[in-house]
């Protein structure tokens, strides 16, 4: 899933704006031909193989195109001899009523193209599979233009662009039980991510905040892949474990990281090294268990970069010290360590996956080089509860963010210095409540609502002109709309 929160540049940092979207006429446009999936579709997570319940493929709209859908039957010869081609478009809409840096509206899109295909069937090359994917993005800086808040009100949100994302080649072995993937990679479809927050839209519910504020350029996250390297073990169909190897930065230094980096590109190797290991063991999913399905997951990663502390120059003095060098001292190292769950707690009687679920997701990292030292998110799932309308599915979720001692001591000594009124940060909180309607199989309409307590986690308003404002508190109306083809 995931963010992954990402803002264009800086915005995966904290007092940098995290990308954002929404209000109603995305719906118009989905009517017209536009939009596509659910939050964690930006990256097309492939769940864990140990995930319960088993993740299924989404809904495609092909089958009810006609011709159009099978390109007179083009489309299936090509998946015969072991090529599928796919296109998902998300269009959204979002409007900030209230708070933030201002009130507003604006416009989302991304379509994402996929090619997979059988090396087996086309090469006899056994066990091999090829994935390449393309981005093409319409994105507006919602959330840097109306909330200045660090977790992105959409996932999809990014630079407009046509990019590269992902190309690799996975191989298989073991008689299955291991698969080697290499290429140009997203950590973000597989790592730290949860399968029941993907239903919603914040960018936090797919990479979370911690991941883009703290690890350069955000992590090899949407929409930047990474060349990297990933093994994952399945020593049981209940357990199993993944460690990704990736490129320490997927952009160089440093200006604008989708910028830098615009087409997906570079194939950068020399920006240090990125390393996330993650275990994951799933319990009673197999048929007719007594107890309901789960998945926990720990993790941790570590990269390799420099990073600059936030409070002290090279000297020890704070940067907010009128006789700094303005010039931060030098943490070589930083990294962190995360658990989730994934728990169902009720079951529709005689359904794989319909019913009430739950997720949460807790991580923590070191205060002196980073802007966030703590996450927690959670949230809770209602499919298929509503009478004739099945495919559907309900929503609550929150997720806060806590600002690091050395980013809050920094606040307190630029007060200190100046003499003037400078707000020391804390926290950023987001509640979330969504509601995934489908139309047809591979067409949903999505509405949606958050409300942003602490934009920035407590950051001087800059349209204020005395000075003496923090932003505020603000709520975003939205819709989604999601065509997966």
């Amino acid at each position: 899933m995931s963010a992954p929160t990402r803002s264009w540049t800086a915005g995966r940092r904290l007092r940098s704006a995290a990308l954002g979207a929404g209000s109603f006429f995305a719906v118009a446009a989905a009517l017209l031909g536009g939009p596509v999936a659910m939050a964690a579709d930006v990256a097309t997570p492939a769940p864990a193989a140990a995930e319960a319940p088993a993740a299924e493929a989404p809904a495609s709209i092909a089958p009810q195109l006609g011709w159009l859908g099978d390109w007179g039957g083009y489309r299936t010869k090509l998946a015969d001899a072991g090529i599928q081609v796919g296109v998902n478009y998300i269009g959204e809409l979002w409007r900030n009523t209230t708070g933030g840096l201002g009130t507003g509206t604006a416009y989302n899109g991304r379509f994402l193209f996929t090619l997979d295909a059988d090396l087996d069937k086309l090469f006899q090359w056994k066990g091999a599979t090829f994935h390449a994917s393309a981005l093409q993005i319409q994105g507006s800086g919602f959330s840097g233009q109306y909330l200045g808040n660090i977790m992105g009100v959409s996932g999809i949100d990014a630079l407009s662009s046509t990019r590269l994302f992902e190309l690799y080649i996975e191989q298989s072995f073991a008689d299955g039980k291991a698969t080697f993937r290499f290429g140009q990679l997203a950590a973000d479809s597989e790592f730290g991510i949860s399968d029941n927050a993907s239903l919603f839209l914040n960018s936090t519910f797919g990479w979370p905040a911690l991941f883009a504020a703290d690890l350069p350029s955000g992590g090899p996250a949407y929409p930047l892949a990474t060349p990297g390297v990933r093994l994952k073990l399945l020593p049981t169909d209940d357990f199993s474990i993944m460690l990704g190897l990736f490129n320490g930065n997927p952009a160089p230094c440093c200006g604008d990281p989708q910028e830098e980096n615009h087409n997906g590109l570079n194939f950068l190797v020399d920006q240090g090294v990125f390393v996330i290991g993650e275990a994951a063991y799933s319990y009673n999913k197999g048929e007719g268990a007594a107890w309901l399905p789960g998945t926990v997951k720990v993790g941790a990663w570590y990269n390799s970069n420099a990073f600059p502390n936030q409070r002290y120059d090279v000297f020890g003095l704070s940067l907010a010290n009128p006789e700094t060098v303005g010039i931060a001292a030098n943490i070589h190292g930083d990294y962190a360590a995360y658990a989730i769950i994934d728990q169902m707690i009720y079951r529709v009687p005689g359904s794989k996956d319909k019913g009430i679920s739950v997720f949460g997701r807790i991580m923590a990292a070191p205060s002196a080089q980073n802007q966030i030292g703590f996450y927690a998110d959670g949230g809770i799932n209602f499919k298929g509860l509503v009478p004739y309308r099945e495919d559907d599915a309900f929503g609550i979720a929150f997720g806060t963010t806590r600002v690091t001692s050395a980013a809050r001591g920094l606040d307190a000594d630029t007060a200190y210095y100046t003499g003037s009124y400078y707000p020391v940060r804390g926290s950023e909180t987001v509640l979330e409540v969504t509601y995934s309607a489908q139309v047809t199989p591979g067409f949903t309409i999505q509405p949606d609502f958050q409300y942003i307590w602490n934009p920035g986690g407590g950051v001087l308003n800059p349209n204020d002109p005395l000075g003496l404002t923090k932003v505020s508190n603000a709520a975003v109306f939205g819709v989604r709309t999601t065509i997966n083809y």
